[in-house]
């Protein structure tokens, strides 16, 4: 939610003395990540990550004291649509090796940018045309750093893992996005029979992004988000089913005007290893 006035509200300032307005929009955000990983040796591998992604956006208008505005326009801001298309898939190589009793994995890669990008949102809107903000892809290349450990106690087991995201270089059209690093724990057990129970603590960090080397003061600003996790795993045959529920507990969100926040994440995960124990797939 957001407030906006004259002139930024659009090409109807031209025409009459549109008031202030508040834009309220729920988005929803759903992504189904294919992962391919092969085994190489015991120690070498690559994967492959295919995202496929999908935003729903609805946008309700009033006035600053809540009343519902009907526009007689189109807005060139915000509009009720659906956006479906292929984010950038990741190509990533990884090197595992063990510490006692502990197994490490690093992981390099990067991302292809295949995503779908727009034209600088900012710069058309300041021209009074209509214009885009979601975008699927960051059209440049992006390098890829990850670090796991992971140790096992029986049929008891926990993660410790960290990765980074840079943006090096602005696409196309200008635009940046800013570094993204992750780093968490989890730790799973058994519950029932071959049920078994997951928790996980993460923290997200996302650095501003930048349109023509500019921060803009309606973009993405940076943001850190601490969540914890619950969640269930059940093997059915060769496939492994889980099911996790991740909510914010923290959230730091630089300049909060026109900054997204969510209630939670749900995520489904189907897995299946073949071709020997080097080889997996998950979704």
């Amino acid at each position: 939610m957001h407030p906006s006035e004259c002139p930024d509200i659009g090409p109807i300032c031209q025409l009459r003395d549109e008031p202030p307005q508040l834009h309220d929009q729920d988005f929803t955000i759903a992504e189904l990540r294919a992962t391919l990983e092969h085994g190489i040796t015991d120690a070498l591998g690559v994967e492959v990550q295919l995202p496929l992604r999908l935003s729903a956006t609805t946008v309700r208008f009033t006035t600053l004291d809540g009343t519902p505005l009907t526009l007689d326009y189109e807005n060139i801001h915000h509009r009720d649509e659906t956006l479906f298309g292929l984010g950038d898939p990741w190509l990533m190589g990884r090197y595992a090796w063990r510490l006692g009793d502990v197994g490490v994995a690093a992981r390099l890669g990067v991302t292809v940018p295949l995503g779908g990008t727009v034209e600088n949102p900012f710069a058309l809107g300041a021209q009074g045309l209509p214009h885009q903000h979601v975008q699927f892809g960051t059209g440049t290349v992006q390098p890829l750093l990850g670090l796991e450990a992971s140790r096992t106690w029986g049929s008891w087991g926990t993660r410790l893992w960290g990765q980074a995201q840079l943006s090096l270089v602005e696409n196309r059209f200008g635009y940046q996005g800013g570094n993204r690093f992750a780093a968490g724990v989890s730790a799973e057990g058994p519950v029932l029979g071959a049920l078994r129970f997951m928790a996980s603590a993460d923290v997200v960090n996302e650095q501003p992004e930048r349109w023509d080397g500019l921060v803009q003061q309606d973009g993405n600003l940076g943001r850190t988000d601490v969540l914890v996790g619950a969640g269930l795993a059940f093997p059915m045959g060769a496939v492994r089913l889980g099911l996790n529920l991740r909510v914010p507990v923290y959230q730091y969100i630089i300049g909060h005007h026109g900054q997204l926040t969510y209630p939670g994440i749900l995520q489904l995960t189907a897995g299946s290893t073949f071709g020997g124990s080097g080889s997996s797939s998950r979704n």
